[in-house]
């Protein structure tokens, strides 16, 4: 018989998530803050939770996917949170980006209680997420990971358990740092290009050829998108990529890692704060570099603005 599973945080994710799950024929039982966002998912066969513990007392295996640290605590440990609905041998899939520490703590909370948790934070967007080809990196006891393993590559299409509690996390913060220095760097290159008179369509056709050194997923995916100043929805916020490279930062200063780019970048990322922009995606750092340079990149190639 299949696990029962609950969801909680029906965000952009967790909507395509908890979809792909329904149609593999498991029974669902989900939460969100606004109920409204689970009316597609009610529709298609999901059961209402009137908080997360209720989710957890109809549930095998609880997912939960929301925005921050603070987030994932509230849902997890509050007062309705899962762990008050929680039996002996309950397993919880935290899915959010969130600082490593947080997650241990976390963790802690919930093997006080006979539960495991498993973090397991996702890379890749929604398109990605409805393929079931995410990139799914997951901490915790690996008996808890070899009872989720069959339901995770049902999401993802590389499935990877790091080691203990908060070392999925961890990984989550490096492949992120490597996006948010990916990032930066295209906006520099289409900045230049601008400014030397070169079309910045250019330079996004010359690295997003296959099999040459320069080619980048930041540049094929967040390119088009700068010269189109296309920055919402978000694919991922200014604000989320700041916490990750603040959280890789941290982790840096505490086990004696100098990482000097990616304090670059997210000084980049900070100022797209300070002008009130950080909903928007992270590929906006480049109206910041713009603004260094007097150019615009959509701008006819050589206009400086």
């Amino acid at each position: 018989m299949k696990q029962k599973l609950g969801f909680v945080g029906l965000g952009t994710m967790g909507q395509v998530m908890s979809q792909r799950l329904l149609a593999a024929g498991y029974g669902l039982t989900v939460w969100n803050r606004s109920r409204d966002k689970a009316a597609p998912l009610l529709q298609a066969g999901a059961k209402w939770g009137a908080s997360p513990g209720e989710v957890a007392r109809a549930s095998d295996i609880v997912f939960t996917m929301v925005t921050d640290a603070a987030a994932s605590q509230s849902v997890i440990c509050g007062a309705d949170g899962v762990l008050s609905g929680a039996r002996p041998g309950l397993i919880v899939i935290d899915s959010a980006s969130i600082e490593p520490e947080a997650s241990l703590a976390i963790a802690e909370r919930a093997r006080a209680k006979g539960v495991a948790m498993l973090d397991a934070p996702v890379s890749g967007g929604p398109k990605v997420a409805a393929d079931g080809r995410l990139g799914i990196m997951v901490g915790g006891p690996a008996e808890a990971f070899k009872t989720c393993e069959p339901i995770l590559k049902l999401l993802g299409s590389m499935v990877l358990h790091v080691g203990d509690n908060g070392q999925g996390t961890t990984l989550k913060l490096i492949a992120n740092l490597v996006m948010g220095v990916a990032i930066q760097a295209v906006a520099e290159s289409l900045v230049l290009a601008a400014k030397a008179g070169i079309d910045p369509q250019l330079v996004i056709d010359i690295t997003s050829l296959p099999g040459t050194g320069p080619q980048t997923g930041a540049m094929a995916t967040r390119g088009p998108r700068m010269i189109q100043h296309n920055f919402f929805p978000a694919h991922f916020s200014t604000n989320n990529m700041h916490k990750d490279l603040t959280g890789a930062l941290k982790l840096a200063e505490k086990i004696g890692v100098s990482l000097p780019t990616v304090s670059a970048a997210r000084e980049m990322l900070r100022a797209v704060q300070s002008q009130g922009n950080g909903q928007i995606d992270s590929s906006a750092v480049v109206t910041v570099l713009e603004a260094m340079a007097n150019t615009s990149v959509p701008r006819a190639a050589g206009k400086s603005g």
